[in-house]
């Protein structure tokens, strides 16, 4: 049964009265978001009513992003900062503190049902997490800028009805018991929700490579199981999936972890994407 949008949320819209307005003189929030998926939740909320920006370049890849002076000058600007936390934007953790009190944070990883692994970022490759993510970020919106809570509601529940077709099309996909071979175990939350079993060649990491007795141990796992196909996430390249998938007689074929993207497609588009692919597993 999928998750309603719980009546906090809904009542929100006439407690916000009681919060935070804003003071300053620009019109619109301002809104930075640790990296691309969190951005692209805090665009579908704001809209036009958010100036956004992203910390992390929306091309580039997370895990080992380090912000510069200049970047802690601009995010002292910011009336929002977003972050997912559970370590995937671990500088934000710290990052946040520096800040002055006025800035508004929002860890959009809180509250969320379930977990795939403790050491497992990718929270939001589980619909029902990125519904949460979505609302944690309305909230922060609400609070910073009531003025505008009922557009931000708005553009809330048409997002999440997105989202929830996106999913049933996912639980009439057949996806059920289908053994996932990846590159990286990034997957783990896509997989619980659907009832799917990730094998990685590397872990959530990905930090060193995988030994050649990894890869012939996964080539074997593929040809034991009848596998159709290796994924990786094009991020970070299909060097490894290709060779895999060379020696397996399998495809390489990418599977998207919305960390990044060079095309600047939103999380919707992305999931579809994926579904796509999955099918081809099958």
């Amino acid at each position: 049964m999928k998750r309603k949008l719980s009546l906090v949320i809904i009542m929100s819209l006439f407690l916000t009265s009681c919060g935070m307005v804003r003071t300053d003189k620009s019109d619109k929030l301002t809104v930075y978001a640790s990296f691309y998926a969190m951005n692209d939740f805090a665009r579908a909320i704001g809209g036009e009513d958010i100036v956004y920006h992203s910390v992390v370049p929306l091309g580039a890849e997370p895990h080992d992003f380090e912000p510069t002076a200049a970047d802690m000058a601009k995010l002292s600007d910011a009336d929002v900062f977003v972050y997912n936390g559970m370590g995937i934007d671990s500088w934000a953790e710290k990052v946040k503190d520096a800040l002055p009190e006025d800035v508004i944070t929002v860890c959009a990883g809180d509250n969320l049902n379930g977990t795939s692994e403790n050491t497992d970022p990718h929270v939001w490759l589980n619909f029902e997490n990125a519904k949460t993510q979505l609302e944690n970020i309305y909230k922060a919106f609400s609070t910073a800028d009531n003025k505008n809570s009922e557009r931000y509601l708005g553009r809330l529940l048409e997002y999440s009805a997105h989202i929830d077709r996106v999913q049933d099309e996912y639980e009439n996909a057949g996806l059920e018991g289908l053994k996932l071979f990846v590159t990286h175990g990034a997957y783990g939350y896509l997989c619980d929700e659907f009832g799917m079993e990730q094998i990685a060649l590397e872990g959530i990491s990905g930090d060193s490579d995988p030994s050649p007795a990894q890869m012939a141990d996964i080539v074997e796992q593929i040809r034991n199981e009848g596998a159709k196909c290796i994924f990786y996430d094009p991020i970070e390249g299909d060097k490894m999936a290709m060779a895999v998938a060379s020696e397996a007689g399998v495809e390489a074929l990418p599977l998207y972890t919305f960390e990044g993207d060079s095309e600047h497609r939103d999380y919707v588009t992305i999931m579809e994407l994926n579904l796509e692919q999955l099918k081809k597993a099958v």
